[in-house]
């Protein structure tokens, strides 16, 4: 029986299949504990290196307050398009957040719904997208809806702005406007869009415009906790901001940063998921007004301060014990290359066996020889967590070559690392 994938679908399966087999895939929590440090699988107590609040604030009082004050105001649900009638906690939370980035702010339910109501009406018949081979795969979606209608879409490598500029240069040719959709900070790698440069490509080129997607960069730094790309420029007229409240904000629900109100009013207005589709629920709303109210006072900077110095300690204990990790420490996601899927799978595994949870990145999310361990560092994590996790993955990561007759420099070469020393 041939059992080769077919297609790319086929492929995707069995390697979600075997994760699965190997229980390191569609794991269920039990319950979350300490708080939010550990989470228990089948009974057992584990370190959670895989969530992505990073300020910790999904476990904070405050926030549990709010959701319960919301549901008891309003109960679990209003069903409702807030384009025919909204709950008014929104427009206090949407006062909030256009005080913590600056600029007029859209509360929505996610950022997949932000990107469907807004990319269609932003980006023109006569316009052409590049997209940034790491954009998250939300926008990528979403530009499909516009390609649908004929918008010209191609695809560019990773960061590599010396090709954006040619791309500009040429495709302003032909089309009205040119689009470069990227991240802010990359959820994969951790790494970061070089902000200050893509600014300079808008000054340089009239047509070029920014679509940015920053929501793993929310919360952990940035004036009132703003995200990556605000604390590297300010707002450009030319940009378009999304970010989400999923994760360093601690709730749930998504941002769109306007440049003004009459832009605010007119994705109000138009943006099909807006009118469309159900907005944040109670719960989630009264968290995210609790949230915000934070990132107004003084105490957001010193949570940065805090998960800043775990960063740091996290990139300087995984270089002192060689290993591969090839994001640059600047963001709280890590992501240790390891190249050949089977040697993720081992190593995941023995992680997990050993009492921490972090996760297997694998094809379709990285390229099929770019499989890593992806690990975040939150503000539940103990400096003692991140030395327990270290050493026990530098020990599993030289078994599991070993046991997968692996060299390091294969993962070197895969990621176009410089080489470095054995695994301590």
């Amino acid at each position: 029986m041939n059992t080769t994938p077919q297609t790319q679908q086929e492929l995707i399966f069995q390697n979600v299949a075997k994760a699965k087999s190997l229980g390191i895939a569609h794991i269920s929590a039990e319950e979350v504990i300490h708080p939010g440090r550990k989470i228990t699988v089948d009974g057992t107590e584990m370190v959670n290196f895989s969530s992505c609040s990073y300020m910790g604030l999904e476990t904070d009082a405050r926030l549990k307050q709010g959701a319960i004050d919301m549901i008891d105001k309003f109960g679990v649900a209003f069903s409702a398009s807030r384009a025919y009638i909204g709950i008014e906690p929104f427009n206090e939370l949407e006062d909030l957040l256009s005080q913590v980035f600056g600029y007029p702010t859209l509360a929505m339910p996610s950022t997949t719904m932000s990107h469907l109501s807004l990319l269609p009406l932003l980006v023109g018949k006569n316009d052409a997208v590049i997209l940034d081979h790491q954009v998250h795969s939300s926008v990528q979606f979403s530009v499909k809806l516009t390609s649908a209608d004929g918008v010209y879409v191609e695809m560019c490598r990773h960061n590599n702005l010396d090709f954006l500029d040619n791309r500009i240069e040429k495709l302003s040719k032909e089309y009205n406007k040119v689009w470069y959709m990227a991240d802010g900070v990359y959820s994969m790698y951790g790494d970061t869009a070089p902000v200050e440069e893509l600014y300079h490509l808008m000054e340089k080129h009239d047509q070029f415009h920014l679509y940015i997607d920053d929501a793993h960069g929310m919360s952990w730094t940035g004036e009132n906790g703003s995200g990556y790309v605000l604390s590297q420029a300010p707002y450009h007229e030319k940009m378009s901001l999304v970010t989400s409240l999923y994760k360093g904000f601690g709730t749930g629900g998504a941002a769109i940063v306007c440049k003004n109100d009459k832009v605010k009013e007119f994705v109000k207005s138009c943006g099909g998921t807006f009118i469309f589709s159900g907005p944040m629920q109670p719960a989630t709303l009264g968290a995210a007004i609790a949230s915000a109210k934070i990132h107004l006072t003084s105490e957001i900077y010193e949570k940065q301060v805090q998960l800043k110095k775990k960063i740091q300690y996290f990139q300087q204990k995984a270089m002192a014990l060689s290993l591969p990790v090839v994001s640059d420490g600047m963001t709280p996601i890590f992501y240790i290359g390891v190249g050949k899927i089977d040697v993720g799978y081992k190593i995941c595994r023995d992680l997990i066996d050993t009492g921490f949870v972090g996760g297997i990145a694998a094809y379709p999310s990285v390229p099929m020889a770019n499989t890593g361990i992806r690990v975040m560092v939150n503000a539940h994590h103990t400096y003692e967590d991140i030395d327990n996790l270290l050493e026990n993955t530098a020990f599993l990561f030289n078994q599991a070559l070993e046991s997968e007759d692996y060299g390091i420099d294969s993962i070197h070469r895969a990621f176009r690392m410089k080489k470095a020393s054995s695994i301590a």
